[in-house]
């Protein structure tokens, strides 16, 4: 009798020790939260360099580029937090290229030119 409620337990616990996939569209829209702020940022930054080249103004110049860079700091914070919320897809390189095709076409990049954003 012992045995068949050991047995009987066993099937009934199995299940709920399923690791389910993660989710590689939350993981996107998670992603996709993480760029828009950096992307509005990349945007103005942009603007702001445009402006420095055409008036030949360093200083102008050199304001987008700390602005930029503060940016790219805000954005690999955002996607360290992923890391640790997605811990299946940091590790698999497959799941990672998903989730970024997923992102290319959920937020795509603003500026064509613009690297992708950092890896999961």
């Amino acid at each position: 009798m012992t045995r068949l409620i050991m047995i009987f337990g066993f099937f009934l616990i199995t299940p709920t020790m399923v690791i389910a996939a993660p989710d590689l569209d939350q993981a996107a829209s998670d992603a996709c939260d993480c760029l828009k702020a950096p992307y509005q940022q990349i945007e103005k930054a942009t603007a702001m360099m445009k402006e420095a080249q055409a008036s030949g103004d360093m200083s102008q110049m050199t304001a987008a580029q700390g602005e930029m860079m503060a940016v790219m700091n805000a954005g690999a914070q955002c996607f360290g937090g992923l890391q640790k919320k997605y811990p299946e897809i940091d590790q698999s390189d497959e799941l990672k290229t998903k989730v970024m095709g997923i992102v290319e076409n959920k937020c795509p990049r603003p500026i064509a030119d613009l690297p992708p954003p950092p890896g999961m």
